[in-house]
């Protein structure tokens, strides 16, 4: 039934269109066209017009363009807009791969559809203008030093090897078997971002650089500078302090102790050991606290004795010297010889006794310039083998001797040959064999204490 009442609403309206069109201009000037013949210049002017039609709607049509904008700034047009979004495909999958993640356009780039009369398309000038434009931007994450930013990572996962081998760089110098704890001072944290790629670190150079020290300020820059940060360098980079505890063990030495005796058959500046002292050994062990692989801290919590000191024994007099010098005394160097050195206490170097020299040279004898006692004699570097005498209120020192012939707690009389003149000790070499007499005032236990006066005052005119 519905198929039968279609066809007859079409045939009606079939019938009334007939009607509408022998009613209509069409069909008189159709009809008065029947029968006639046009002249071929009309036909010219009328293909004329129709290819002026056409050129015209091909002229309009072709002056529509895709306006491209980078945040609203135009940098060219084209025809076709999949020229453009494949270009930028093209680019962020290429970055993507090259980078090793995924990465966007940080600007807007709009496509607009406008009609320009003059435009003209140029799709290579407007690749050339996005490539320079263009900043691609990554979902990163930004590692913190106590809530500063520092550099951007590409992952949080990235951060926790950053921490590790902050840790582990100073940790691997202690040893496991001794190390108690490590930390980091600062806070190293992560904060999600949206950078450049090439701002993204590595976690090697980050550690490394966050351990820094002054020979590594180059490299330092150019962190900073791949970080994008504004800040000081010191401030943009700070410096992560890794704190290590470790236990160590070392072997010290326990001094020892040095007790007296007294003597009255002794004079009071002699003396004599009769215990050679010996250190002792102990087993200490320590917390020791380092900071980025320099100690900081250093804490006792065990010690073991290994060795007991020997306390050192030592003799002393106490008896009162007689006053056995004259104070008038006798030339030291048998055969007189000169004087090579005299005695000065004024410029640098100064010279606290006076320097004899001899033609016998080294067979020359020394003699003791007033009766005393030996208290002293030996070697050191200065003076070589030396002497020393006391005469009751005043010393005499003998230096540079190639041998002595007394030793201490003898008593010797004025003139009595006591060394051989030689060279031994800090001469420089510029005096030779020679006799350095000095004297000393006063009857302080340590002669070397009491100050020096000039020799040649004592001698007898």
């Amino acid at each position: 039934m519905r198929s039968q009442s279609g066809r007859l609403w079409t045939a009606a309206l079939r019938k009334r269109l007939q009607r509408a069109y022998r009613n209509s201009e069409l069909r008189k000037l159709r009809l008065w066209f029947e029968g006639k013949t046009l002249h071929w210049s009309l036909y010219l002017v009328l293909a004329s017009l129709l290819i002026s039609v056409l050129l015209g709607v091909h002229h309009y049509r072709s002056s529509f363009f895709y306006i491209v904008n980078v945040e609203g700034e135009e940098i060219g047009m084209v025809h076709d807009e999949g020229v453009v979004k494949q270009f930028l495909d093209d680019l962020t999958s290429k970055c993507s791969s090259f980078y090793g993640m995924p990465v966007e356009l940080e600007q807007e780039v709009t496509l607009n559809r406008e009609y320009r009369s003059s435009g003209e398309e140029n799709p290579g000038a407007v690749q050339e203008a996005l490539r320079r434009q263009i900043r691609l931007v990554t979902d990163a994450v930004m590692l913190t030093v106590d809530q500063v930013p520092v550099v951007p990572l590409r992952s949080e996962k990235e951060v926790d090897e950053v921490v590790d081998l902050l840790s582990n760089r100073f940790a691997s110098q202690v040893g496991d078997k001794n190390l108690l704890k490590t930390c980091l001072v600062e806070e190293v944290g992560a904060a999600p971002c949206c950078v450049s790629p090439e701002r993204v670190c590595a976690p090697g150079e980050v550690a490394e650089l966050l351990c820094g020290d002054g020979e590594i300020e180059e490299g330092r820059a150019l962190l900073a500078s791949r970080a994008g940060e504004k800040l000081q360098l010191e401030e943009a980079l700070p410096q992560v302090h890794v704190q290590t505890v470790e236990k160590i063990s070392i072997t010290e030495t326990i001094p020892f102790k040095t007790s007296y005796r007294y003597s009255n058959k002794m004079w009071y500046a002699q003396s004599r050991v009769i215990t050679r002292g010996e250190a002792g050994k102990k087993e200490v062990s320590y917390h020791v606290t380092r900071e980025n692989g320099r100690e900081i801290a250093r804490k006792k919590v065990d010690e073991r004795i290994l060795q007991e000191p020997v306390t050192k024994v030592v003799e002393k007099g106490t008896a009162r010297a007689p006053s056995l010098g004259s104070g008038r005394f006798l030339w030291p160097v048998e055969g007189g010889g000169k004087i090579s050195s005299g005695y000065r206490t004024a410029g640098r170097p100064g010279h606290v006794g006076i320097d004899i020299w001899h033609s016998n040279g080294i067979n020359t004898r020394i003699l003791a310039a007033d009766s005393g006692a030996v208290v002293e004699t030996g070697w050191d570097p200065a003076r070589g083998n030396y002497i020393v005498l006391y005469h009751g209120s005043y010393y005499t020192v003998y230096a540079h001797n190639r041998v002595n012939r007394v030793s201490a707690g003898d008593t010797v009389s004025r003139g009595q040959c006591i060394a051989l003149m030689g060279n031994t000790g800090r001469t420089y070499g510029r005096t030779g064999v020679h006799l350095h007499f000095e004297v000393r005032l006063g009857q302080l236990k340590k002669w070397s204490a009491n100050p020096t006066v000039n020799p040649l005052n004592f001698f007898s005119p």
